[in-house]
């Protein structure tokens, strides 16, 4: 103090002539002011310890192209803070929310407000949801991918520190809903707040391709066979790729598809039975996304290839697309006419029900294809349009049916399965042998579907990553499929197409997985509060210490003038 200013020269000099009362008085300042620090460093000691950052697996939503339309989220940035679906402020904010708060009409609200991001949790174990919650996501899925939106939407399993933050952030008191300023301000000192962030570059075109996975059964009737194609798509599709199961659409409809491959190879290596077709099988990806993979098939294997020529000299193709639920429909272009391969191919399938499944029905549904509307309806209008004769079998009575692309289809009836897959076999058994006799089952005791195999096909695809832009040509789905392919027929052949990098015709966008980061903060006000605080202390002691050599000085003259 002796050395900085003029004042500190005084104060040595009042120092030799203050009795010790006023040093005591000075040394309790101090030591007050000492303790006042040692208090603040004791209680930022013994505060609980708070972890102060939160990790998750996020689930970016869809995003792809195809023709040129965008569909999906467009955006990957998240780095707001954190609210719940009822606040009053959701601009730039990161809305937290649980699936069942999840509506059409507060989604597009969010999306109308500008909000910056929407988190939303979804149940570990799904077999919990009613018919109704699923209806209810399966609207709100449908809105959300009909065209591209700006905000960032993800979706995370429940856990227990992601439902903490979730409660906190719900109940805790909101700024937005203070009824005073007064009480505003009192809510931000006395709640905590989280900023949601996700690193990672912007979503960017990956190497994008489809596949599929062809193979053959020949007959032995006849030199040049006619030829009939069963078709079915294998991929899944949901409001994020990573979460999609499908184990219904179209996860039956491929465990039906290899059942058939192993029953009639079974026929056609039956001696004194003689089928007098060949059957083109043929598996094809990217299905739920308007079929890319069996109009890529067509464009470049129809194109002189043996295989494309044997398709196009096809009297039949039949589609099949979901068959693990109630429900058996064949739906074609039109109401085919008396003799023609689709009328026959009809038949076929009503003599096999009759006979194996009596109390059974199918029903035939006749819609036009819509060439206005570039997205198909059903798979077998990818073939109409090339003037085949194509028909596409379904549980599904309608193609607006919702449950066609559902994020939670985990379920098929394994009864209704075997029953829908033997009158299939039944039926193009009937077919390809050219059976006239309705009393006569094609299909021997040996030959009836394995109900067990069945419902091993489609556990193992519904819980095996498949939707198109995760697929690779070493994904274990494709080798699967190959590996069945080979041991029944022949001529298997595995087709990747990739988009082409001038004028592609579908893309796939990367970050569809990413880690997001809930960190535990105060909200931005309360820093602003806390340095106004932080500086007023420091001017305050800087005023008392400026002021000690004045009040010292008054303390003297005071104690002289009574003396005096």
């Amino acid at each position: 103090v002796s050395t900085q200013s003029t004042g500190s020269f005084k104060l040595q000099h009042y120092f030799k002539r203050i009795n010790l009362s006023m040093l005591d008085t000075l040394n309790d300042f101090t030591r007050t002011l000492g303790s006042v620090w040692g208090i603040l460093s004791l209680m930022m000691l013994c505060a609980p310890a708070a972890i102060a950052v939160h990790e998750f697996t996020a689930y970016r939503m869809n995003q792809y192209a195809i023709s040129g339309n965008d569909y999906g989220c467009k955006s990957n940035i998240v780095n707001f803070e954190a609210r719940s679906v009822n606040a009053n402020i959701v601009t730039r904010r990161c809305v937290l929310m649980s699936m069942g708060e999840v509506t059409v009409d507060r989604m597009k609200e969010l999306i109308e407000s500008k909000a910056g991001a929407v988190l939303i949790s979804i149940p570990q174990n799904t077999s919990q949801l009613t018919e109704v919650d699923i209806e209810e996501w399966n609207e709100v899925e449908s809105m959300l991918m009909e065209s591209p939106i700006d905000t960032s939407v993800y979706f995370s399993y429940e856990q227990p520190e992601l439902s903490t933050i979730y409660h906190q952030v719900r109940t805790g008191l909101n700024s937005d809903h203070a009824a005073t300023a007064v009480a505003a301000l009192g809510n931000v000192f006395q709640s905590n707040g989280y900023q949601i962030v996700t690193y990672g570059a912007t979503p960017s075109p990956t190497k994008s391709a489809v596949f599929t996975v062809q193979g053959k059964l020949t007959s032995q009737s006849r030199e040049s066979s006619p030829t009939i194609a069963i078709v079915t798509h294998f991929d899944s599709f949901g409001i994020a790729p990573h979460l999609a199961r499908g184990a219904n659409s179209n996860g039956s409809g491929v465990a039906a598809l290899l059942e058939l491959v192993r029953l009639l190879a079974k026929l056609y290596n039956t001696p004194g039975s003689v089928p007098k077709y060949d059957i083109l099988f043929l598996l094809t990806g990217a299905g739920k996304l308007n079929y890319l993979s069996s109009k890529t098939w067509m464009d470049r294997k129809m194109a002189g290839s043996p295989d494309g020529a044997l398709l196009a000299e096809a009297e039949f193709v039949l589609c099949i697309d979901s068959v693990g639920r109630d429900g058996l429909n064949m739906h074609v272009s039109k109401q085919p006419k008396t003799g023609t391969p689709a009328d026959r191919m009809l038949r076929a399938f009503r003599e096999a029900t009759d006979l194996l499944y009596p109390n059974s029905t199918m029903n035939t549904v006749p819609k036009k294809v819509n060439l206005g509307n570039p997205a198909f309806a059903w798979h077998h209008e990818i073939f109409t349009v090339r003037r085949l004769s194509a028909g596409t079998l379904s549980n599904f009575p309608s193609h607006t049916t919702p449950g066609r692309l559902n994020t939670f289809d985990e379920k098929v009836s394994k009864d209704v399965l075997v029953r829908n897959t033997h009158i299939i076999a039944e039926a193009v058994g009937r077919y390809v042998s050219e059976v006239a006799d309705k009393s006569i089952s094609i299909l021997q005791d040996h030959m009836v579907p394995n109900g067990d195999m069945l419902s091993r096909t489609v556990q193992y695809l519904s819980t095996t990553q498949r939707a198109a832009p995760l697929l690779s040509k070493e994904s274990s789905v494709i080798s699967f499929l190959e590996q069945i392919m080979n041991k029944f027929t022949t001529e298997v052949i595995v087709s990747e197409f990739k988009a082409s990098k001038r004028d592609p015709e579908f893309q796939f966008y990367d970050q569809s997985e990413v880690k997001l980061f809930a960190y535990n903060v105060k909200p931005a006000v309360f820093d602003l509060f806390l340095a106004i605080a932080v500086f007023s202390y420091l001017g305050a002691v800087y005023l008392c210490v400026k002021g000690i050599p004045h009040v010292l000085t008054a303390i003297y003259q005071t104690k002289k003038l009574k003396s005096s």
